[in-house]
C-alpha cells in the first residue's frame, strides 16, 4: 500500500472518516468511548468521522486502531494507486475467457428444472446479501439522548464551562426540555441559549426550546469548596416523543489547584489540551470559557496557582 503519512511539524497520517465511524457502529461503541481511549474530545471524534479533520496525529492513529481492534493501515484513507490496484485485482474475467457450460445435458425436463430452481435460488442469494450490504453500511439512527460534558476538576470560585449535548431527536421539529440541577454551592455566570427569566430557580436551570435532530446547550459557573471535594451535577431531558430521561455524561467536578483546562494536571496547558478546548467551545456564542487566558497560559512554560491573590502566576 502507499504510504499516505506525510511529514510535518508532527507525523501525520490521512484517515478514512467514513470508515472509523462504520467500525465503531459495527462493534456497538460510543464516541465518547472513543475519546476517551484516544484521549480527545468527543467532538474530535466526530470531526474526523465527517472528514472535517482529515489528518490526524500518528499516535494518535495508533490509538484509534487500538481502540477499534484493527490495524492503522485498516483506517488510513485509500489514494490513486491503491484505489487502481484493488480494482485490477477484482477485475472481472474477459467473456472470451470464461469457460463454456454444455446445456446439452439439461434438455431432459428434470435436468431443466434444476437448472431453473439453480438460477431463482442464486438470483434469491444475490437480492439477500445487496440488501444486507446496504443495511450494514446505512447509518443507524441513534436513540434520543443527552450527554453531559463537565470538565474533571477545577478551582474553588473559579468559573468553568458544562455543555449538555442532545442527539437523536427527529428531523422533524420536537419540543425539547431540559432541568439542570446545579450544585448548592454554584453561581451562574452565564448561560448560552440564554434564559427567559424565572428560568432559573430553586437551583435548577430550564431550558424550553424547539430543536431538530440535535442541540447544544451550555452555562458557566464556579463552585465553592475545599481541596478535593467533590462537586455532582444532575438534570434531565425530554422532547414530545420521548419519555423524560437522565442527562448521562459526566456527573462530577473535583475541586482542586488547576486550571479546568489543564486536564492532565500537569501546571501545563499543552497543544492538544488546548485545541480541545477550542473544539469543543469555540462555536457556542455567549459562553465566555476565557480564551485569552488559557492562550496566555498555554504560551508560558508553566503556571502556578497563587490562592491568596486568587490569580494564575504565569512562567514564561
Amino acid at each position: 500500500m502507499t504510504d499516505n503519512s506525510f511529514i510535518g511539524p508532527m507525523s501525520m497520517v490521512k484517515i478514512d472518516g467514513a470508515k472509523i465511524k462504520l467500525l465503531r457502529e459495527q462493534q456497538g461503541l460510543t464516541q465518547l468511548y472513543l475519546a476517551t481511549a484516544v484521549e480527545v474530545t468527543t467532538d474530535t471524534i466526530s470531526r474526523w468521522e465527517n472528514r472535517r479533520y482529515p489528518s490526524i496525529k500518528r499516535d494518535n492513529g495508533l490509538r484509534l486502531a487500538e481502540a477499534l481492534n484493527v490495524e492503522l493501515d485498516d483506517l488510513l484513507e485509500k489514494i490513486a494507486e491503491d484505489v487502481e490496484e484493488e480494482a485490477a485485482a477484482n477485475e472481472t474475467v474477459p467473456p472470451e475467457h470464461v469457460p463454456s457450460v454444455d446445456l446439452s445435458a439439461a434438455k431432459t425436463p428434470g435436468l431443466q428444472n434444476k437448472w431453473i430452481l439453480f438460477i431463482l435460488a442464486a438470483t434469491f442469494v444475490s437480492v439477500a446479501l445487496v440488501f444486507t450490504w446496504y443495511f450494514l453500511r446505512a447509518p443507524s439512527l441513534a436513540p434520543f439522548a443527552a450527554e453531559r460534558i463537565v470538565p474533571s476538576h477545577c478551582i474553588s470560585g473559579q468559573p468553568f464551562p458544562v455543555v449538555i449535548k442532545v442527539t437523536g431527536a427527529p428531523d422533524t421539529a420536537n419540543a425539547l426540555i431540559i432541568k439542570e440541577n446545579i450544585p448548592e454551592s454554584a453561581t451562574i455566570q452565564a448561560t448560552a441559549p440564554t434564559l427567559p427569566a424565572g428560568a432559573l430557580k430553586n437551583k435548577q436551570i430550564k431550558w424550553l426550546k424547539k430543536i431538530n435532530q440535535t442541540a447544544v446547550y451550555s452555562y458557566l459557573i464556579t463552585v465553592s469548596g475545599k481541596d478535593e471535594e467533590v462537586i455532582p451535577f444532575s438534570g434531565t431531558a425530554a422532547i414530545s416523543s420521548e419519555s423524560e430521561s437522565a442527562i448521562q455524561g459526566d456527573n462530577t467536578i473535583t475541586l482542586g489547584r488547576h486550571h479546568w483546562a489543564d486536564a492532565n494536571k500537569d501546571n501545563i496547558i499543552s497543544d492538544d489540551e488546548i485545541l480541545a478546548v477550542y473544539n469543543q467551545y469555540s462555536d457556542i456564542t455567549g459562553l465566555d470559557v476565557d480564551i485569552d487566558l488559557i492562550e496566555e497560559i498555554w504560551m508560558g512554560s508553566a503556571y502556578q496557582w497563587d490562592s491568596a491573590k486568587a490569580t494564575f502566576k504565569i512562567i514564561e
